[in-house]
């Protein structure tokens, strides 16, 4: 029971990391991101600006709260749904034989690690994150709405089981 939880707060550990190293990647050097995230007949210009300024919040949001663990579950579902969309805009730029074209996913991230994502190897990614979200789901010990941090809840069984056994 115990290394289900380690399993499912590792997945949500990793998880947290991707979201928030994209997100922070992005908003760092947002001009650099935006040239590379989106070609220009891709979607409506009004929607382009909104997904370029909420994206990397978001995606920082979510990689901190899964790093914190505060809602886990609830914020892996909504995860899901933002993973679900990065598949299918991939499976789209790759089905338009822009496989090899630059994903732009981690931003200055990506220069700074000297390495660059394609379209193909972010959707590899993408596999992985949808398969730690699995994980979490599965494996991690909390209820959905639980803020409680997953590094503190340790203590707060051990005071339980004080309290019950004194």
């Amino acid at each position: 029971m115990r290394s289900k939880h380690w399993i499912g707060v590792g997945a949500s550990l990793i998880l947290g990391l991707i979201f928030a190293t994209a997100g922070l990647g992005k908003l760092l050097h947002q001009a650099e991101a935006y040239k590379l995230f989106f070609s220009p007949d891709s979607l409506p210009p009004a929607l382009i600006k909104a997904v370029f300024i909420w994206l990397p919040r978001l995606e920082l949001i979510i990689g901190l709260l899964l790093i914190i663990g505060v809602a886990a579950k609830l914020v892996t579902i909504f995860s899901s749904v933002l993973i679900a969309g990065f598949i299918t805009n991939n499976v789209w730029l790759l089905a338009q034989g822009l496989g090899d074209k630059p994903c732009g996913c981690f931003g200055i991230a990506e220069r700074i690690a000297q390495a660059r994502l394609s379209t193909l190897g972010s959707l590899y990614v993408d596999i992985v994150m949808l398969s730690l979200v699995l994980i979490i789901l599965f494996y991690y010990q909390s209820r959905f709405f639980n803020i409680y941090p997953w590094f503190l809840r340790r203590g707060r069984i051990a005071e339980k089981k004080n309290r019950v056994g004194a």
